[in-house]
Protein backbone atom coordinates (compact mmCIF):
# COMPACT_ATOMS: atom_id res chain seq x y z
CA UNK A 1 0.00 0.00 0.00
CA UNK A 2 1.41 3.36 -1.05
CA UNK A 3 1.31 6.12 1.58
CA UNK A 4 1.55 9.90 1.33
CA UNK A 5 5.06 9.56 2.79
CA UNK A 6 5.96 7.25 -0.05
CA UNK A 7 4.66 9.81 -2.51
CA UNK A 8 7.03 12.45 -1.12
CA UNK A 9 9.97 10.05 -1.20
CA UNK A 10 9.34 9.19 -4.85
CA UNK A 11 8.34 12.59 -6.20
CA UNK A 12 8.63 15.82 -4.24
CA UNK A 13 11.91 15.19 -2.40
CA UNK A 14 13.81 14.14 -5.57
CA UNK A 15 12.39 17.20 -7.35
CA UNK A 16 13.59 19.36 -4.45
CA UNK A 17 17.10 17.98 -4.89
CA UNK A 18 17.05 18.68 -8.62
CA UNK A 19 15.86 22.26 -8.07
CA UNK A 20 18.50 22.79 -5.39
CA UNK A 21 21.25 21.59 -7.76
CA UNK A 22 19.98 23.93 -10.48
CA UNK A 23 19.91 26.81 -7.99
CA UNK A 24 23.45 26.09 -6.76
CA UNK A 25 24.74 25.98 -10.33
CA UNK A 26 23.11 29.32 -11.18
CA UNK A 27 25.19 31.42 -8.79
CA UNK A 28 22.09 32.93 -7.21
CA UNK A 29 23.01 34.77 -3.98
CA UNK A 30 22.49 32.96 -0.69
CA UNK A 31 20.04 35.68 0.39
CA UNK A 32 17.50 34.24 -2.02
CA UNK A 33 17.23 31.18 0.23
CA UNK A 34 16.09 33.41 3.09
CA UNK A 35 13.42 34.88 0.80
CA UNK A 36 12.21 31.44 -0.28
CA UNK A 37 12.02 30.05 3.25
CA UNK A 38 10.19 33.17 4.39
CA UNK A 39 7.76 32.69 1.53
CA UNK A 40 7.18 29.10 2.73
CA UNK A 41 5.78 30.50 5.97
CA UNK A 42 3.45 32.84 4.07
CA UNK A 43 2.30 30.05 1.75
CA UNK A 44 1.47 27.70 4.63
CA UNK A 45 -0.44 30.45 6.46
CA UNK A 46 -2.40 31.35 3.31
CA UNK A 47 -3.04 27.84 1.97
CA UNK A 48 -3.80 25.98 5.20
CA UNK A 49 -7.32 27.45 5.69
CA UNK A 50 -8.08 26.99 1.99
CA UNK A 51 -7.09 23.32 1.98
CA UNK A 52 -8.50 22.61 5.43
CA UNK A 53 -11.92 23.96 4.43
CA UNK A 54 -11.93 21.89 1.23
CA UNK A 55 -11.14 18.67 3.11
CA UNK A 56 -13.76 19.47 5.75
CA UNK A 57 -16.35 19.78 2.94
CA UNK A 58 -15.15 16.59 1.27
CA UNK A 59 -14.03 18.14 -2.02
CA UNK A 60 -10.97 15.93 -1.62
CA UNK A 61 -9.66 13.75 1.19
CA UNK A 62 -7.06 11.16 2.16
CA UNK A 63 -7.58 7.62 3.48
CA UNK A 64 -6.58 7.54 7.15
CA UNK A 65 -4.24 4.58 6.66
CA UNK A 66 -2.21 6.52 4.06
CA UNK A 67 -1.17 9.42 6.34
CA UNK A 68 0.73 9.83 9.62
CA UNK A 69 -1.53 12.27 11.48
CA UNK A 70 -3.64 15.36 10.86
CA UNK A 71 -3.64 18.94 12.04
CA UNK A 72 -7.30 19.86 11.99
CA UNK A 73 -8.41 18.12 8.77
CA UNK A 74 -5.05 18.17 6.97
CA UNK A 75 -2.45 15.39 6.99
CA UNK A 76 0.99 16.58 8.03
CA UNK A 77 2.21 15.34 4.63
CA UNK A 78 -0.20 17.76 2.94
CA UNK A 79 1.23 20.69 4.88
CA UNK A 80 4.71 19.50 3.89
CA UNK A 81 3.53 19.59 0.28
CA UNK A 82 2.87 23.35 0.59
CA UNK A 83 6.47 23.81 1.67
CA UNK A 84 8.15 21.65 -0.97
CA UNK A 85 6.16 23.11 -3.86
CA UNK A 86 7.20 26.59 -2.71
CA UNK A 87 10.82 25.44 -2.53
CA UNK A 88 10.64 23.87 -6.00
CA UNK A 89 9.24 26.95 -7.71
CA UNK A 90 11.17 29.44 -5.60
CA UNK A 91 14.56 27.83 -6.22
CA UNK A 92 13.93 27.47 -9.94
CA UNK A 93 12.68 31.06 -10.23
CA UNK A 94 15.74 32.39 -8.39
CA UNK A 95 18.05 30.21 -10.48
CA UNK A 96 16.58 31.38 -13.78
CA UNK A 97 16.65 34.99 -12.61
CA UNK A 98 20.36 34.69 -11.83
CA UNK A 99 21.18 32.85 -15.05
CA UNK A 100 19.13 35.16 -17.30
CA UNK A 101 19.28 38.60 -15.64
CA UNK A 102 16.95 41.28 -16.99
CA UNK A 103 17.67 44.99 -17.13
CA UNK A 104 14.37 46.30 -15.85
CA UNK A 105 12.74 48.38 -13.15
CA UNK A 106 13.14 47.02 -9.65
CA UNK A 107 10.53 49.15 -7.95
CA UNK A 108 6.89 48.21 -7.55
CA UNK A 109 4.23 50.69 -8.64
CA UNK A 110 2.50 51.87 -5.47
CA UNK A 111 1.04 55.04 -6.94
CA UNK A 112 -2.52 56.23 -6.52
CA UNK A 113 -3.78 54.43 -9.61
CA UNK A 114 -2.44 51.09 -8.38
CA UNK A 115 -3.97 51.62 -4.95
CA UNK A 116 -7.36 52.38 -6.53
CA UNK A 117 -7.19 49.22 -8.67
CA UNK A 118 -6.23 47.18 -5.59
CA UNK A 119 -9.26 48.60 -3.80
CA UNK A 120 -11.55 47.72 -6.72
CA UNK A 121 -10.22 44.15 -6.89
CA UNK A 122 -10.66 43.73 -3.14
CA UNK A 123 -14.21 45.10 -3.25
CA UNK A 124 -15.21 42.85 -6.16
CA UNK A 125 -13.57 39.88 -4.43
CA UNK A 126 -15.57 40.35 -1.24
CA UNK A 127 -18.79 41.18 -3.10
CA UNK A 128 -18.62 38.03 -5.21
CA UNK A 129 -18.64 35.89 -2.08
CA UNK A 130 -22.06 37.21 -1.09
CA UNK A 131 -23.50 37.58 -4.59
CA UNK A 132 -22.78 33.96 -5.52
CA UNK A 133 -23.90 32.27 -2.30
CA UNK A 134 -27.14 30.84 -3.70
CA UNK A 135 -25.50 29.89 -6.98
CA UNK A 136 -22.78 27.96 -5.16
CA UNK A 137 -25.34 26.10 -3.09
CA UNK A 138 -27.20 24.93 -6.20
CA UNK A 139 -24.12 24.16 -8.33
CA UNK A 140 -22.12 21.78 -6.19
CA UNK A 141 -20.27 20.41 -9.23
CA UNK A 142 -18.52 23.78 -9.48
CA UNK A 143 -17.33 23.65 -5.87
CA UNK A 144 -13.69 22.77 -6.55
CA UNK A 145 -13.38 25.20 -9.48
CA UNK A 146 -14.95 28.03 -7.51
CA UNK A 147 -12.89 27.34 -4.41
CA UNK A 148 -9.68 27.35 -6.47
CA UNK A 149 -10.28 30.34 -8.73
CA UNK A 150 -11.92 32.53 -6.10
CA UNK A 151 -9.10 32.04 -3.60
CA UNK A 152 -6.03 32.43 -5.83
CA UNK A 153 -6.80 34.51 -8.93
CA UNK A 154 -7.47 37.80 -7.06
CA UNK A 155 -4.06 37.52 -5.36
CA UNK A 156 -2.38 37.04 -8.73
CA UNK A 157 -4.24 40.09 -10.09
CA UNK A 158 -3.31 42.18 -7.05
CA UNK A 159 0.36 41.31 -7.40
CA UNK A 160 0.33 42.35 -11.05
CA UNK A 161 -1.40 45.61 -10.17
CA UNK A 162 1.56 46.93 -8.22
CA UNK A 163 4.30 44.51 -9.28
CA UNK A 164 4.05 44.74 -13.07
CA UNK A 165 7.33 46.73 -13.46
CA UNK A 166 9.13 43.75 -11.91
CA UNK A 167 7.01 40.91 -13.27
CA UNK A 168 6.38 41.90 -16.88
CA UNK A 169 10.06 41.95 -18.00
CA UNK A 170 10.59 38.59 -16.28
CA UNK A 171 7.48 36.80 -17.48
CA UNK A 172 9.52 34.20 -19.39
CA UNK A 173 11.41 33.32 -16.20
CA UNK A 174 8.15 33.11 -14.26
CA UNK A 175 6.42 30.91 -16.84
CA UNK A 176 9.43 28.64 -17.30
CA UNK A 177 9.70 27.99 -13.57
CA UNK A 178 5.99 27.58 -12.87
CA UNK A 179 5.11 25.52 -15.95
CA UNK A 180 8.01 23.10 -15.53
CA UNK A 181 7.35 22.46 -11.84
CA UNK A 182 3.59 22.46 -12.39
CA UNK A 183 3.87 19.82 -15.11
CA UNK A 184 5.98 17.48 -12.96
CA UNK A 185 3.51 17.88 -10.10
CA UNK A 186 0.56 17.14 -12.38
CA UNK A 187 2.08 13.81 -13.36
CA UNK A 188 2.98 13.07 -9.74
CA UNK A 189 -0.63 13.82 -8.79
CA UNK A 190 -1.91 11.52 -11.52
CA UNK A 191 0.27 8.76 -10.06
CA UNK A 192 -0.93 9.48 -6.52
CA UNK A 193 -4.62 9.39 -7.44
CA UNK A 194 -4.15 6.08 -9.24
CA UNK A 195 -2.46 4.74 -6.10
CA UNK A 196 -5.36 5.90 -3.93
CA UNK A 197 -3.31 8.29 -1.78
CA UNK A 198 -6.03 10.93 -2.17
CA UNK A 199 -9.35 11.13 -3.96
CA UNK A 200 -12.08 13.58 -5.00
CA UNK A 201 -15.82 13.77 -4.41
CA UNK A 202 -17.36 13.30 -7.85
CA UNK A 203 -20.28 15.55 -6.85
CA UNK A 204 -17.99 18.54 -6.34
CA UNK A 205 -16.04 18.48 -9.60
CA UNK A 206 -17.28 19.17 -13.12
CA UNK A 207 -16.30 15.68 -14.27
CA UNK A 208 -13.85 16.66 -17.00
CA UNK A 209 -10.70 14.61 -16.40
CA UNK A 210 -7.29 14.03 -17.92
CA UNK A 211 -6.49 10.36 -18.55
CA UNK A 212 -9.96 9.64 -17.06
CA UNK A 213 -8.45 10.15 -13.62
CA UNK A 214 -7.35 13.71 -12.87
CA UNK A 215 -9.95 16.52 -12.66
CA UNK A 216 -9.07 19.59 -14.71
CA UNK A 217 -9.47 21.62 -11.54
CA UNK A 218 -6.60 19.69 -9.97
CA UNK A 219 -4.39 20.34 -12.98
CA UNK A 220 -5.26 24.03 -12.85
CA UNK A 221 -4.37 24.06 -9.15
CA UNK A 222 -0.75 23.11 -9.77
CA UNK A 223 -0.21 25.68 -12.50
CA UNK A 224 -2.04 28.52 -10.76
CA UNK A 225 -0.29 28.00 -7.43
CA UNK A 226 3.09 27.60 -9.13
CA UNK A 227 2.59 30.89 -10.99
CA UNK A 228 1.61 32.57 -7.72
CA UNK A 229 4.71 31.26 -5.96
CA UNK A 230 6.98 32.24 -8.85
CA UNK A 231 5.76 35.81 -9.08
CA UNK A 232 5.78 36.14 -5.29
CA UNK A 233 9.42 35.04 -5.34
CA UNK A 234 10.28 37.64 -7.96
CA UNK A 235 8.56 40.39 -5.99
CA UNK A 236 10.33 39.46 -2.76
CA UNK A 237 13.82 38.83 -4.10
CA UNK A 238 16.31 41.64 -3.65
CA UNK A 239 17.18 43.59 -6.79
CA UNK A 240 20.64 41.95 -6.81
CA UNK A 241 19.06 38.48 -6.93
CA UNK A 242 16.63 39.15 -9.79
Amino acid sequence: MMTYRGFHLRWTIPLSIVCLIVWLASGSPIQSLVTIFGLCVVVVAFTFPWDNWAVSKGIWDFPSDRVLFRIRHLPIEEIFFFVVQTIHVGLLTAALSAHFPVEAADEADLGLASLIVLGVIGTVWISLWFITRRWRQSHTSAMYAWHLLYWFLPIIAMQWTFGWPILAPRIVTMLAASLSVGTVLVFSDLWAVRKGIWYFDERMITGHKAFRVLPWEEIAFFYITSILVSQSTLLLLSSSAR
